[in-house]
């Protein structure tokens, strides 16, 4: 299992420069190999995720939040309850059996300018508010244990959360705060009893 885990990590950072080059190829810059590099550290995680099961008063198995990195890559076992927060709406991710699931991280979202909005997303339960998910698809999911693959990619510790306006996308330090400094706020630190910040102030607005 091991060494199967070290290789399927192996492949997610190929997968996650490839998505990276897209990216900058896709909104224009001249340097489509940019975002790669601020990865060549390789600052990244995987977890192997698993969720209890539930009952019909069961909530969100995982809360409402969005990844603060650039991107997570998430394979699922099929178990449904996942949501993303689409046009107002919590919607149902759909399963397709084999397929990586793209989220984009406020980092990622913060470098576009807000061309990529950060995926924000939870695991809902038949109690969840404002799902839309159906009550008996929902109870379903809970009757069984859920579980998840997440690669969570993160620049490299000491590159900037901001990038400057110029034309030529250096770096700048607005806000004095490094990807290490950021991501150490948004996950409340370390602990048992760490507490974090679900969204940054823009994606609080876009669920208001």
């Amino acid at each position: 299992l091991e060494d199967t885990l070290r290789e399927y990590y192996r492949s997610l950072r190929k997968i996650r420069d490839i998505l990276l080059q897209s990216i900058a190829s896709g909104i224009g810059m001249d340097d489509t190999d940019f975002f790669s590099r601020l990865h060549d550290e390789n600052n990244d995680s995987i977890r192997l995720l698993n969720y209890q099961k539930g009952d019909v008063n069961t909530a969100n198995r995982c809360k409402e939040h969005s990844d603060y990195g650039t991107l997570t890559l998430l394979l699922t076992d099929g178990v449904g309850g996942l949501e993303a927060f689409v046009d107002g709406e919590w919607r149902q991710v759909p399963y397709v059996e084999g397929a990586l699931i793209v989220n984009i991280g406020s980092i990622l979202s913060e470098w576009t300018r807000q061309d990529l909005k950060a995926t924000l997303h939870r695991v809902a339960g038949p109690a969840s508010i404002g799902s839309t998910t159906s009550t008996n698809d929902l109870l379903k999911a809970v009757s069984v244990e859920r579980r998840s693959i997440a690669y969570f990619a993160d620049p490299n510790p000491n590159v900037a959360t901001t990038l400057s306006q110029s034309n030529d996308h250096s770096l700048e330090n607005e806000d004095n705060m490094t990807i290490d400094e950021y991501i150490k706020w948004r996950s409340g630190g370390t602990g048992a009893d760490r507490s974090g910040v679900s969204f940054t102030r823009m994606e609080e607005e876009r669920l208001s």
